[in-house]
């Protein structure tokens, strides 16, 4: 159990949450975040009730932490949108725009009717819960959740949280036209709430909250955590490549994360080199599942790079990948402030990154990674082969990333008390 330095009575809370999975890769498989926070209020609070959509009920329960209640409801729409929008060709080299607007205007048309659907569906259930369990306090987990939220803590004239796992609003700037498209990060922040808890993933969520008006007491921007509870296992590097069916003298570059187009996990198959001046082959290892692997296998194929696909897998797991590889690849737009990020810090694997988002807030170049301007990511391949032939270098960088890690990353348990105790002191206003 977390203990708590200023918890006072025992809290009751009902949580609405926006998704019907915790784990975005099965149980135990990618981000932590959602699971950990749960965990926090579990070892904490009397009772921990989590309201979310029906569907996929027995999933749920076998990924949730002990101690936390699970109640469903029907979402009608369940959220579903249009394709994504797209250029359509009607000549060669002749692209017209009006597909892509009107495709992005019914998926709007369509998000909020789902948005509406969801706030209604969810108020009714949690009214109904609410009355069962007497909750001190309400919080919405996904901008999704944040109206129903609102209103059950107005009408039980409790103490309201949102609490939202990065954001993507103001990767265009806070316009009103930006904010209308993105009408559900919006009012996640206009709203109103008791306290906002914001992951700080390097997408801005404090610099949105500031924009939008939110008071700077009421936001708490945290930083992932790392498991610190084991010490650092020794892997043996030649065995970790002979199970990968490569040479001793590879050279491997790592990336962890969820396939999808947000990763850009292409830009990192179509820079990487698949040779050093020297004759050192190079590999690829990419761990993760998702909608794009299909594609950025045939990706490898068409470079002819050598890039090996893991699949996903548990966070046990991952922790002889980060201790065995040479470099970790971080390569999104939006952001490469992920927890995979500080997982690679903490093994002492220094990352080679585009600085997007907040990245350089703790990516460092030539302390403890190489930090890549965006507007220079053409040079990410002569990055990545420069490091991998510096073995000095990568020396140093990998003391810069461990140091960095015990100095401003904390553990699972500092970071479950930090959202534990914040939700604990709140009070209505």
């Amino acid at each position: 159990m977390i203990k708590l330095i200023h918890c006072g009575d025992r809290v009751r809370i009902l949580i609405i949450y926006s998704w019907k999975k915790l784990w975005s890769m099965g149980t135990g498989k990618g981000s932590p975040n959602f699971y950990l926070s749960l965990k926090a209020l579990a070892g904490s609070f009397e009772r921990v009730v989590l309201l979310h959509p029906a569907g996929l009920e027995a999933l749920m329960k076998e990924a949730l932490p002990g101690g936390v209640e699970q109640v469903t409801f029907n979402w009608p729409g369940g959220g579903r949108v249009v394709a994504q929008p797209g250029w359509m060709r009607v000549r060669k080299r002749v692209y017209i725009l009006i597909p892509r607007l009107a495709l992005f205007g019914l998926n709007w048309v369509l998000r909020t009717f789902s948005y509406l659907a969801f706030t209604v569906a969810a108020y009714r259930a949690a009214k109904r819960a609410a009355a069962e369990v007497g909750p001190d306090r309400v919080a919405a987990y996904g901008y999704m959740a944040v109206p129903a939220a609102k209103l059950l803590s107005r009408k039980l004239g409790v103490p309201m949280v949102t609490r939202l796992f990065g954001v993507s609003l103001g990767m265009k700037g806070f316009s009103a036209l930006a904010q209308i498209a993105q009408f559900e990060e919006t009012l996640s922040f206009r709203l109103g709430a008791d306290r906002w808890v914001i992951t700080n993933d390097g997408s801005g969520g404090d610099r949105a909250a500031r924009k939008l008006g939110v008071p700077a007491d009421r936001v708490l921007y945290l930083l992932d955590g790392v498991d610190k509870s084991q010490p650092g296992k020794k892997f043996d590097r030649k065995a970790y490549r002979d199970k990968l069916g490569l040479s001793p003298e590879t050279k491997i570059i790592l990336r962890v994360g969820r396939l999808w187009p947000q990763q850009r996990i292409d830009r990192l198959i179509a820079r990487m080199p698949d040779i050093l001046p020297d004759g050192t082959p190079v590999a690829a290892v990419v761990v993760g599942e998702g909608s794009e692997r299909t594609f950025l296998e045939s990706l490898a194929e068409t470079w002819g790079v050598k890039v090996i696909f893991t699949g996903a897998l548990t966070h046990r797991e991952l922790s002889e990948h980060y201790s065995c590889a040479d470099i970790y690849a971080a390569t999104s737009d939006r952001t490469n402030l992920s927890n995979s990020v500080l997982e690679s810090l903490h093994h002492g694997l220094p990352a080679v990154a585009l600085a997007t988002g907040g990245t350089g807030s703790v990516i460092r170049d030539m302390v403890n990674g190489r930090l890549v301007e965006f507007e220079q990511r053409e040079r990410l391949g002569e990055v990545l082969a420069e490091t991998l032939c510096d073995e000095v270098l990568r020396a140093r960088l990998s003391e810069g990333a461990l140091r960095t890690a015990r100095e401003i990353v904390p553990s699972y348990e500092e970071r479950m008390r930090q959202e534990a105790e914040a939700l604990a002191l709140l009070e209505y206003s």
